[in-house]
């Protein structure tokens, strides 16, 4: 009768620990060659982050890094390199695309000169619509929300004052989540059409007084067609005050 000897637990429980650390070593070795070059791009990247954020901060200006585009083949430098910028960043405005250059130093080599692109955006703290608002509509705090908005151009166009304006109005269309920008707003008119209006004028020596209706808005100073509600005549007249028509 053959006898079949079987090997140990312990021993086939070691061979197996010995597969799974061969099957390991592989991949550890190659992630660490990788991570090399992870290594090296994260400080490059972040750099720029430091250097961009520091110029923005140095300007006044609120915004912050939206995206960072660095040149291929930076695999080559080893990531203990040096890295420093090699002009300062005095951005006029917070959200553009900059090209920055830098210096990278490998230990014992030359210098080498790079061109990443850095993408920023503006930090805009404004008033947001929460309703469709159309021109003529007034410029009812209830109407907004002040909230952050982040833009990637002309941030100076959004209106971001504490507060709205009096005697102004929207002159443009706004959609709900919309912020509010400068060419959305106007001066309200003292006088709208078809509004009722006094109307002074000279008749010889006497002041006559009449009511009125305004057949056009207008602005203090202006000069508008208005009708005389007793005679039913079409008169011009300077804009004084809210409602007070002076025909000249």
């Amino acid at each position: 009768m053959i006898s079949v000897r079987t090997a140990p637990s312990s021993f086939i429980m070691a061979v197996q620990m010995g597969l799974l650390a061969v099957a390991l070593t592989i991949p550890s070795g190659l992630m660490s060659a990788g991570s090399s070059r992870e290594t090296f791009n994260s400080r490059l990247e972040a750099a720029l982050r430091d250097h961009v954020m520091g110029g923005l901060r140095h300007a006044n200006l609120s915004g912050e890094v939206a995206a960072v585009q660095l040149p291929a083949n930076l695999g080559a430098f080893p990531r203990d390199a040096g890295i420093r910028p090699l002009r300062s960043f005095l951005p006029d405005k917070a959200a553009g695309r900059y090209i920055i250059p830098m210096e990278i130093s490998p230990p014992g080599e030359r210098p080498v000169r790079i061109y990443p692109a850095v993408e920023t955006v503006a930090l805009v703290y404004g008033w947001e619509a929460q309703l469709p608002l159309k021109r003529g509509d007034s410029l009812d705090p209830k109407l907004f929300k002040r909230t952050t908005a982040r833009v990637r151009r002309r941030e100076r166009d959004y209106y971001t004052a504490a507060s709205l304006p009096e005697g102004y109005q929207i002159c443009a269309r706004l959609a709900p989540g919309e912020m509010l920008r400068y060419h959305h707003i106007e001066q309200a008119p003292a006088v709208k059409r078809g509004e009722d209006v006094t109307i002074y004028y000279q008749l010889n020596s006497i002041t006559l007084i009449s009511p009125g209706k305004a057949r056009r808005r207008g602005q203090i100073g202006d000069i508008i067609p208005v009708i005389a509600a007793v005679t039913g005549k079409r008169l011009y007249g300077r804009l004084t005050a809210p409602g007070i028509i002076v025909v000249e």
